[in-house]
């Protein structure tokens, strides 16, 4: 019985392995982009400090810190965290 579950789990591990990467891949990639975002955003953010409405530069400094490493960023990595965890007790389970 455990066999047969085995040869059903084989090409989910496969499926699984191959998305894992490619989320990766598209992570590190946006990563980058946004990264340079945020810089930009938090620049503006705080020249907008001085003009008349200060407001806005609260807006653009929140949006900075969603579009910056510790924002969206970090639940996005640790989503990808879980899913490469999930690939690796598939293949733990494949092993034994």
């Amino acid at each position: 019985m455990k066999m047969i579950l085995k040869v059903i789990a084989a090409p989910f591990a496969l499926v699984l392995a191959l998305l894992t990467a490619l989320c990766w891949f598209l992570f590190d990639l946006c990563a980058f982009f946004l990264t340079i975002a945020s810089v930009i955003v938090a620049i503006l953010g705080i020249g907008l400090f001085f003009t008349p409405t200060p407001l806005g530069g609260f807006v653009f400094l929140f949006l900075a810190f969603l579009l910056s490493p510790y924002g969206l960023q970090a639940v996005a990595g640790s989503l990808i965290g879980v899913l490469d965890d999930g690939k690796s007790a598939l293949y733990r389970f494949l092993v034994s």
